[in-house]
């Protein structure tokens, strides 16, 4: 099952911003569940899908890749280019296979093993990364965010991502599920200004420290006003990610 959906998959994915295969997987990681091999991931058995295959060179921000599906006898996952390749086989030999398909996300570090008619084929990573693939895509946000609580309390934070219903942030304190505070956030270069009740959905600590010690997600609860401002602004967000997007596409093709 061909698929060229790998725009789509771009969009759920963080800048590399010259990390580390380990260090680039722990900015996206805590929305993931750990699975144990093949049989739980279950990505032999939903087809084909769109991947991006990234090298241990910090300056790869990745290539995009058909995901063919399973050697079911050899236990090898089947990947074809999807461009013109610009990354030697070598460079393979420790990766990040990212893999969008039957409306999940998975992800793992592996290996180019060996290329057969045209198809490359990577080792099963001992530890498979999954999550469901949302109808809303999360895009990366920058910005401050003030929260208050009904306690008078003001928190201050800094915003990650945004869907038109919810939306993530650093905080350098931990909230409980289900607490509510007014929001306001600001992004300049949107010029778009926001304000609405959130509801913390989860709170998970973060590799990144000081500051940003965890990431709250939550939703927001908009009238159609705020609804409007929302969507207003994960649109401008997509448009210009969108354009990174495709700026990295013109070079990988170059």
């Amino acid at each position: 099952m061909k698929t060229n959906n790998h725009s789509s998959l771009a969009l759920l994915l963080p800048l590399r911003s010259g990390m580390d295969l380990a260090s680039y997987m722990q900015r996206f990681i805590s929305d993931f569940k750990m699975c144990t091999g093949l049989f739980e991931s279950q990505i032999c058995n939903r087809g084909g899908g769109a991947a991006v295959i990234f090298s241990a060179d910090v300056n790869d921000n990745g290539n995009p890749y058909i995901f063919e599906g399973c050697d079911n006898q050899l236990k090898n996952l089947i990947l074809s280019p999807a461009r013109n390749k610009v990354q030697e086989d070598n460079a393979y030999r420790r990766a990040l296979l990212v893999i969008k398909q039957g409306g999940f996300i998975s992800m793992g570090l592996s290996s180019f093993l060996y290329r057969q008619q045209g198809q490359e084929h990577f080792s099963v990573p001992s530890v498979i990364y999954q999550r469901n693939d949302r109808k809303d895509k999360r895009i990366p946000i920058d910005g401050d965010i003030l929260l208050r609580h009904r306690d008078g309390q003001s928190i201050a934070g800094k915003l990650r991502d945004i869907t038109p219903s919810g939306i993530s942030f650093y905080a350098d304190k931990a909230f409980a599920s289900g607490e509510m505070f007014l929001a306001s956030f600001e992004v300049l270069s949107c010029a778009i200004t926001c304000e609405t009740i959130i509801t913390v959905a989860h709170c998970k600590p973060s590799l990144e420290g000081g500051v940003n010690r965890y990431i709250i997600g939550a939703q927001m609860q908009l009238v159609a006003a705020q609804r409007k401002k929302a969507e207003q602004l994960y649109l401008c967000r997509k448009k210009a990610f969108m354009k990174l997007v495709s700026r990295s596409s013109r070079f990988i093709n170059q």
